[in-house]
């Protein structure tokens, strides 16, 4: 009984960390206008080449021990300021199914179940940790011939077997 509590209280106390990082209020940094990137004539990208932040993201990422056989889906989204500089970092849903067939895998328990759930849910937390460190500059969104500020998401991909 006392495992389960206590399995019970690491994963909310892991959850709430995680919703923490994730959905915290940003302070806004500018009073310009924020545009969507269906609003903008030139949508923003890595002066690199967009591939930087998606090796950047898998050489970085760190994956929660338990989670085994997804395809997962993190979609975040930050500001990209007339600057190049990314800002207001988010993480704000996760889409998960499974890798392989469920018939041909072993049921989970419940408890199982729960871990997995909750070390799903810290991986918001992750990626607003691995999307802040991308220091790389971006060329800004461009409305009317000028840089503006640029509201853009990303969702990103992972198939863990």
């Amino acid at each position: 009984m006392k495992q389960l509590l206590m399995l019970f209280l690491l994963g909310f106390s892991i959850q709430a960390m995680a919703q923490d990082a994730s959905t915290a209020a940003p302070t806004p940094t500018s009073t310009e206008k924020t545009y969507r990137s269906t609003e903008v004539d030139l949508k923003p990208q890595v002066k690199d080449g967009n591939y930087t932040l998606s090796m950047f993201i898998s050489e970085n990422f760190k994956f929660p021990p338990a989670i085994k056989n997804k395809k997962i889906t993190i979609f975040s989204s930050f500001i990209i300021e007339t600057d190049g500089t990314m800002n207001e970092i988010k993480a704000f849903h996760i889409n998960v199914k499974d890798y392989i067939v469920t018939d041909k895998v072993k049921i989970a328990t419940q408890d199982q179940k729960i871990e997995e759930a909750d070390q799903i849910e810290t991986m918001k937390g992750e990626t607003v940790r691995v999307l802040k460190l991308f220091k790389k500059t971006w060329e800004p969104a461009v409305k009317d011939g000028k840089p503006v500020r640029c509201l853009y998401n990303y969702p990103i991909h992972f198939n863990i077997e």
